[in-house]
């Protein structure tokens, strides 16, 4: 069983992790797990997500990924 289709990625959730975002300028995935309380997979899974609504941007390869707000 594949636990990311377990995960909706709510308003709340969204919100969370843009307020993350704000505070702290990025949030990386073990962040995110660790806010969130989410698996590997689920986290993302809702990073890519924010990515392709334009809500979040991904820097960085492999281990060192960093997603931060667009620049408006």
């Amino acid at each position: 069983m594949n636990s990311t289709t377990n995960f909706e990625v709510t308003q709340d959730v969204r919100q969370k992790v843009i307020k993350f975002v704000i505070q702290n300028g990025f949030i990386t995935n073990r962040q995110c797990r660790l806010l969130l309380g989410i698996g590997y997979g689920q986290a993302i899974a809702l990073f890519r997500k924010l990515v392709e609504s334009g809500e979040l941007i991904r820097e960085g390869k492999t281990s060192s990924v960093r997603y931060r707000l667009p620049i408006k």
